[in-house]
């Protein structure tokens, strides 16, 4: 009994320090499908904030496909060595392009995005301001 005690108290303790580990996190993997759709409608020019609303961030950053250069930029902080391998990983698809929301240098949130939802690869410079505009046009992101 006395060793099951002691099992229960130390599985307790792992459970409690991996789920304050997972909340603490500073950045993750969002989903902006839906904020995508939104915007693919209406084809007008936006600016680059509206993609991403749920945290503070000052600069975006574009990974394009096979831009190893940019997704492997020491200067940005991902903390975690696991998402910068999966953002390396999604440059060798040629259908995918990879969005950072940074504050400062460290990295707040990322998403895949699918060129067929909307196509970021045409976009002259590979950094913006939250306050710059973008056009989307029919599924294409274009500078303003």
């Amino acid at each position: 009994m006395k060793k099951k005690t002691i099992l229960l108290i130390i599985f307790s303790i792992v459970l409690v320090g991996a789920i304050i580990w997972c909340v603490n996190t500073p950045y993750r993997e969002v989903n902006l499908n839906d904020t995508l759709e939104t915007i693919q409608k209406n084809d007008t020019c936006i600016t680059v904030h509206d993609l991403y609303k749920d945290k503070e961030w000052d600069k975006m950053v574009i990974i394009k496909p096979y831009d190893k250069r940019t997704a492997s930029d020491e200067k940005i902080d991902m903390g975690y060595t696991g998402d910068r391998e999966a953002i390396l990983d999604n440059t060798l698809f040629d259908s995918i392009c990879t969005i950072l929301f940074l504050k400062g240098n460290q990295l707040v949130a990322f998403s895949s995005v699918y060129r067929n939802v909307i196509d970021f690869s045409p976009l002259n410079k590979k950094t913006y301001k939250s306050s710059d505009k973008i056009c989307i046009i029919n599924k294409v992101a274009t500078d303003c």
